[in-house]
């Protein structure tokens, strides 16, 4: 498993409070079919939330306390634009502002159950605590994660009360001092919706459960594994073998026994890059071949598909977007800026080419089914993209422009269907048949 690289996450932790979002996901974008092969960590898994939370007293890493009062979610007049216009950033040089949290996404175990993963900071400081409602956000509780101060925590929710959370920490001596760069690494799980936690091990297995849930999970450019977790104990499993693609991305949010898929690259070559600025990177990897890979009996085989064009989707692993119906699953990405999408019939076996056209650039591409059967492509994902949505009806063969909203990344919970709001965003989105939405505000904090 690869680690993090912590200076790096304290760097980009600290830029947070003044975003800069786009201009993170356009350098994401650039470098997305090449990555150095020296240092190429995965940090997405285990970027840092927030929320406003109750604190009663609960111990912190460094022996004192920490107290504040839990406010209502926020009063809207209206529901937020779904891809908001992001705050100002700082100005260079102005002090950065004194916030005792950090926000991020919301995560859904169902409609009623709601988690948001935040930090308590105090200078440079940061206990690691859970916010957690089981009514759809009208009223929040807060517990504390048995983990060290400053830990970084990779939250996944699995069940309506499972959860599981990847701890990476730097442990200290008794005086304080960390040591060195050793990292501790470990797994803990929760079946009551996040109050008590235990620390678990990991299993090799020959294949995934029917009933695991594989976790997203972005690897170094060495290859990738699957991760899956009980949603019954919160156990989590390792697949003993590597998946046949390169720099790839599971995909969450079904059951091992519906099917493992996996979207990344057939090929990897080792070169050298010229960069924007007319610089020359060497002992470079650089990704070729879109490629889908689909394992029907939890990864002990795969079929591995490559597409004939280099369709890409954007991000920092993977290669198309897949959007996986009960008896269709779309490939999406783009090619010189021109959405391409692929379709099959038969469990991702062949791939057809659809007659869909439309100029999107270089945005980022999300797709997903929507109950009803419609194929649903959102371009872009911050407001300085000028995003663009997508809908199709006739399985992919043509494209209308809709407003843009909800659905394109949506997963399936119990009761209906969730989406985390975008990087500017700490609310989240629920509908109960996928086509209607509802927005979902954080609680505020009060100290």
């Amino acid at each position: 498993m690869p680690e993090l690289d912590f200076p790096g996450l304290d760097q980009a932790a600290q830029a947070a409070f003044r975003p800069h979002f786009a201009e993170v996901e356009r350098r994401a974008r650039r470098r997305r079919r090449r990555t150095r092969v020296a240092g190429a960590a995965a940090l997405a898994a285990v970027v840092v939330v927030g929320a406003g939370a109750v604190w009663r007293g609960l111990p912190s890493g460094d022996g004192g306390d920490r107290y504040g009062t839990l406010g209502p979610p926020i009063a809207l007049d209206r529901t937020p634009d779904f891809v908001p216009t992001p705050a100002p950033s700082a100005s260079p040089g102005a002090n950065p502002p004194a916030l005792p949290t950090v926000t991020g996404w919301m995560l859904a175990g169902d409609l009623r159950r709601l988690y948001l993963r935040y930090r308590d900071c105090e200078g440079e400081n940061c206990a690691i605590r859970l916010a957690a409602t089981v009514d759809g956000g009208a009223n929040w509780e807060s517990y504390p994660l048995p983990v060290p101060d400053n830990s970084l925590v990779g939250l996944r929710v699995v069940a309506p009360r499972t959860l599981v959370a990847e701890v990476q920490t730097r442990p200290k001596r008794d005086d304080g001092v960390i040591e060195g760069d050793r990292i501790r690494q470990f797994w803990l799980a929760s079946t009551d919706g996040g109050v008590n936690w235990r620390e678990i091990q990991i299993t090799e297995v020959a294949a995934v459960p029917e009933t695991y849930r594989p976790l997203e999970w972005l690897p170094d450019i060495d290859g990738l594994t699957v991760l899956a977790a009980d949603p019954a104990t919160g156990e989590v499993v390792r697949l003993a073998e590597q998946v046949p693609l390169q720099h790839a991305r599971v995909i969450e949010g079904r059951a091992a026994g519906a099917g493992l898929w996996v979207t990344g690259w057939a090929d990897e070559t080792i070169g050298s890059v010229r960069e924007e600025n007319g610089t020359v990177s060497e002992n470079v990897a650089i990704f070729s071949g879109s490629a889908i890979g689909v394992s029907s009996d939890g990864g002990r085989s795969w079929r591995r598909t490559v597409l004939p064009e280099d369709i890409e989707a954007g991000g920092n692993a993977g290669a198309a977007a897949l959007a996986i119906g009960d008896q269709v699953a779309y490939a999406v990405g783009q090619v010189d800026g021109e959405l391409r999408v692929y379709r099959s019939v038969d469990q991702g076996r062949t791939w057809r080419r659809t007659a869909a056209r439309a100029q999107v650039g270089d945005r980022m591409i999300h797709a997903s089914v929507r109950p009803d059967g419609a194929l649903l492509i959102q371009a872009g994902i911050l407001a300085g993209e000028n995003p663009m949505m997508f809908e199709s009806l006739d399985r992919g063969e043509r494209l209308r422009e809709i407003p843009v909203g909800p659905g394109a990344s949506a997963v399936a919970v119990p009761g209906g269907y969730a989406q985390h709001g975008t990087q500017d965003s700490s609310g989240g989105w629920l509908s109960s048949d996928g086509i209607a939405w509802s927005y979902v505000g954080p609680p505020t904090i009060n100290r």
